[in-house]
């Protein structure tokens, strides 16, 4: 029953994640419907072509007979077949084109006889009403000559004359079809991001962890817009993503809570002091759940360090918004061999304490060999309960290579339905071969309803693979 029950959460995660996958793309769908509906409409308008059409009809009866009395109907219906086909033929069609002087009469004919009667409808369609209506003009003042051959005895006579056509039978209804094409292309352009969203191997929800990565799930984190006052946005003024703010969401303090509480139980398990925090690709959200996991522990009533040793991108002070000069960067330490006698600032009078860094490197390598760095987190690892390491995510540089040699254990964020399953493995794979192997992975902005769905904030049992 459990079982049934999971695999229709799985089913429905799925889902949603596909709809969030389109949701994604809904302006690059629009844009390219849009495309289309114009292309469309430009090759609508550059090939057609207005046929216009010119009908009459004619009664077929046999001479010596009362037009309005038939004696025999069979024999009138098949005078009528024959006056058909003498409509019809190509004696006829060359006669037509010599009258108007034409080498190729470029018209289209029909000629139907109107069921168990002797009446015939003749229709010519052409390009322009005007040669609609001299071809059909012709037919009815040339037929003759070719009919006295063919059908002897017979009377035809006209009963309804032609007219000059008003309007083309195929008007262009260009806004109906831009709209037709424009719905077909959005509606194709959907179904295959859905297919490719189906296929594409991510971590979709939080049971595919298990069965899909060679690690364990810490915990899940619940998707959190980082801002949600358009006022903010328009000002590029975004909330603090800190569990400590009053305007973060219940759901989201508390998986965050959670996943570090049960980070802070497979270290001390391991006996690990020194955590290094990474993701496989950017905007993972790793240098968020490193700070709230410090902030977490330090919560707890231990001493904790937050090193920020991302060289590439440092997003540490931007999250605790420090905007102060008086302490020293560990770029100026590291780089400039400034002193590190203020590397070291402590977060409103809390257990926790941090090492931040404002400025991008480009002589990493020089960094990580320094002796300046192993000696700092080495009187942190001395002095503090946890030292918690945000590092470069691993895809991009090998940074985090070389810091991993220098920690403890490491934990790997990874943001739902966002990088390949493959490249999660192997970044798992990398870590485990240094000092600082991986004791499991935190699944970052998954939805409320894949929060719902294994219980407990994200839990729900499925914490992966053990070691």
């Amino acid at each position: 029953m459990e079982e049934r029950i999971d695999n229709e959460t799985v089913q429905q995660i799925d889902l949603i994640s596909m709809l969030k996958d389109i949701g994604r793309e809904w302006l690059t769908i629009l844009l390219l419907a849009i495309a289309a509906a114009l292309f469309a409409d430009i090759w609508i308008c550059a090939t057609y072509q207005p046929e216009y059409r010119t009908s009459t009809t004619f009664v077929v009866t046999a001479k010596g007979m009362n037009n309005n009395i038939y004696q025999n109907l069979n024999s009138t219906k098949e005078l009528a077949s024959q006056f058909t086909e003498i409509l019809g033929s190509n004696v006829l069609k060359k006669k037509v084109a010599q009258d108007l002087g034409m080498n190729n009469l470029n018209v289209k004919t029909s000629v139907d006889l109107v069921p168990e009667t002797n009446l015939i409808t003749f229709s010519v369609k052409a390009g322009t009403a005007a040669e609609s209506y001299r071809v059909l003009q012709s037919v009815m003042e040339n037929y003759n000559t070719v009919s006295d051959y063919a059908i002897k005895n017979v009377i035809i006579e006209t009963i309804q004359q032609p007219s000059v056509a008003m309007a083309p039978i195929n008007p262009l209804d260009e806004k109906r079809t831009v709209m037709k094409v424009f719905v077909v292309a959005a509606g194709c352009l959907i179904a295959l991001l859905a297919g490719i969203s189906y296929i594409r191997d991510t971590i979709k929800n939080p049971g595919e962890v298990s069965t899909k990565l060679d690690t364990r799930l810490l915990g899940t984190i619940a998707y959190e817009k980082k801002s949600k006052a358009l006022s903010m946005k328009r000002k590029k003024d975004y909330l603090s993503m800190l569990i400590q703010n009053p305007l973060r969401s219940f759901a989201y303090v508390e998986s965050s809570k959670m996943a570090a509480s049960r980070v802070r139980s497979y270290m001390d398990k391991e006996d690990a002091k020194v955590l290094l925090v990474t993701s496989v690709m950017e905007n993972e959200g790793k240098s968020t759940v490193a700070a709230n996991l410090a902030l977490s522990l330090a919560q707890g009533g231990s001493r904790v360090m937050l090193i920020d040793c991302d060289f590439r991108k440092p997003a540490q002070y931007k999250i605790f918004n420090v905007r102060d000069n008086e302490e020293t960067d560990l770029g100026d330490v590291l780089i400039n061999h400034a002193s590190t006698e203020k590397i070291i600032r402590n977060w409103n009078n809390s257990g926790l304490y941090m090492i931040l860094n404002k400025t991008s490197s480009n002589a990493i390598e020089t960094l990580l060999k320094s002796m300046t760095l192993k000696q700092i987190i080495a009187f942190c690892r001395e002095k503090m309960d946890y030292v918690v390491i945000d590092t470069s995510p691993l895809a991009l540089v090998a940074d985090t290579e070389e810091l991993a040699q220098m920690t403890d254990a490491s934990v790997l964020v990874v943001r739902q339905d966002t990088v390949l399953t493959k490249d999660i493995n192997d970044a798992i794979d990398i870590l485990n071969n240094t000092r600082g192997k991986v004791l499991g992975c935190i699944l970052n902005g998954v939805t409320s309803q894949n929060m719902a769905g294994s219980g407990h904030y994200g839990y729900g049992g499925h914490y992966g693979k053990r070691a």
